[in-house]
């Protein structure tokens, strides 16, 4: 399991990671997925990897949905 950084959770509404809201943005799989642990019961999850490719920059994150249907949305190690 690779060390990511808990990012944050939404209810699908908004979500920013730098500067960019990733639910008005087409994400592209990146064919992989990746073990996360939820931080606050430390539950493993198994989310995909994406990426958002916009004029000004592009991010790579892994995001997926909690048991309680919330999205969480982590940093990929040395991005």
């Amino acid at each position: 399991m690779k060390n990511y950084t808990f990012l944050g959770r939404s209810d699908g509404r908004r979500f920013c990671i730098e500067g960019i809201d990733v639910f008005t943005n087409k994400w592209q799989s990146q064919g992989v997925c990746d073990i996360v642990l939820d931080p606050e019961d430390k539950k493993p999850y198994s989310f995909s990897v994406y990426q958002i490719v916009t004029n000004a920059k592009t991010i790579t994150f892994a995001a997926g949905k909690f048991q309680d249907e919330m999205w969480g949305f982590y940093q990929l190690p040395n991005e």
